[in-house]
């Protein structure tokens, strides 16, 4: 074979991200093995074991392989932990010796995900946290924490654990830029100030907080009002008040009021905002009757303030009632509701709506667009570039194989739509 100089060869391979084609590479010759490896363990996911039987856990096989090549530990940039809680037996987690002694050889760690609860796509956001985060071994969370620390770490996601105490845990990442907090129950250990401070004395400089650019939130009810409170505490150490992007899941109109809160803390950086609102927006819809039965509630969340967001994606359901198919729930009234609530001096340019349908083509022929075409049309949103409507795959196969066409044709052939698609707003992505 003809000589590749190896500058080359690294260019190429990089742009491969499909795992197959990354093991096919590794093997073609000793000029690619090296570059592949590298794609291969940029990211490792430690999965749950596939039967209570196996002997041994998954972090002891990619030990093992450490062992045996220990080249391969500083190529490992994102390390993923799934742990899902079992009936069958305790979760991995709680009986493995082996990860305490994996953490501190990934010396080139950027990110880490502890990931205590595997949820479907279509169970409700509100998952509870099922594990125990005291039920892991003290030579693990030792473990853990003092990867956190290291200083490396800059992307950070918790998920399905009870009782994280915040300050020996999160608070203690020195260079995060990213949160992410699955269904999880934070219990916030931050010591309090044992007496009011002296004002008279020379005030000591506190340590500088840590500036977060990027949150994701998955909770609801009390684990959200406890997150909420925890990170817009002044005792807290990570600073989200300069926030560039913004992404939350939720269940309940209750859980908007605590969002908001952190939506204003964070109103004069927010860029980019994606928000699951939860189905208590939706109106109810009669397909025979042009008004709908009023919801109750209003949402507590607002744009008002956010004049230098580009970009908002919003996703929800319509779908229709089992019980009741003249009836369907419909997010559009909500969605003009908020959009509403932009100023006129905005910086948006990018609008996203993700649908999930789970309704036959009647039922979104009775779909009214009239009033968000109207909204995005104004003048308000004169600084607009791009609007897509997308819509998730659906887990029915005989609604996969039809979709598509009726969708795009029943949305292309909408009077309302018509303007938004005629002058190159509006793509649809289905």
């Amino acid at each position: 074979m003809s000589f590749i100089p190896p500058e080359l060869v690294e260019i190429i391979v990089s742009f491969v991200s499909h795992r197959p084609t990354l093991r096919a590479c590794s093997l073609a010759g000793h000029a690619f093995t090296l570059t592949a490896q590298k794609g291969l363990f940029r990211e490792v996911v430690l999965s749950p074991p596939l039967s209570c039987s196996q002997k041994h856990t998954p972090a002891h096989h990619f030990l093992a392989l450490l062992a045996a090549s220990p080249h391969l530990s500083p190529f490992v940039q994102s390390l993923i932990i799934e742990c899902e809680d079992s009936v069958e037996g305790q979760p991995w987690l709680y009986n493995d010796n082996d990860l305490q002694h994996i953490l501190p050889l990934l010396t080139n760690l950027s990110k880490i995900s502890v990931n205590g609860r595997i949820q479907p796509e279509d169970e409700r956001t509100s998952g509870k946290a099922n594990l125990s985060w005291t039920s892991l071994s003290s030579s693990l969370r030792s473990a853990l924490v003092s990867i956190i620390r290291s200083g490396s770490v800059v992307d950070l996601e918790l998920g399905g654990f009870s009782r994280v105490p915040v300050s020996s845990v999160i608070d203690s990442c020195s260079r995060l830029k990213k949160l992410s907090l699955l269904p999880l129950y934070l219990v916030d250990d931050t010591p309090l100030p044992e007496s009011q401070p002296d004002t008279s004395a020379v005030q000591v400089p506190s340590e500088p907080r840590v500036r977060l650019e990027d949150v994701k939130i998955k909770q609801t009810a009390i684990s959200l009002r406890r997150t909420t409170e925890w990170l817009l505490s002044p005792t807290c150490h990570l600073d989200v008040r300069q926030l560039k992007r913004f992404h939350f899941e939720v269940s309940t109109l209750e859980d908007h009021r605590h969002i908001s809160m952190i939506v204003g803390a964070c109103a004069d950086s927010l860029e980019r905002l994606e928000l699951n609102p939860g189905s208590e927006v939706n109106s109810i819809r009669h397909l025979f009757r042009p008004v709908p039965v009023e919801r109750t509630g209003i949402p507590d969340l607002s744009l008002a303030p956010l004049k230098t967001l580009r970009s908002l994606k919003i996703n929800t359901k319509v779908l229709m009632f089992k019980l009741n198919n003249n009836r369907f729930s419909d997010p559009l009234p909500w969605i003009v509701s908020l959009l509403s609530t932009l100023p006129d001096d905005n910086s948006l340019s990018e609008v996203e709506l993700g649908f999930n349908l789970q309704l036959t083509q009647p039922v979104l022929e009775c779909v009214s667009w009239s009033d968000l075409s109207s909204i995005l049309l104004s003048k308000k949103f004169g600084n607009l570039k791009h609007v897509m409507f997308t819509f998730p795959s659906s887990t029915k196969r005989h609604i996969i194989d039809e979709r598509p066409v009726w969708v795009k044709h029943t949305l292309h052939q909408n009077k309302h739509l018509s303007p938004l698609i005629s002058r190159g707003l509006l793509h649809i992505d289905i």
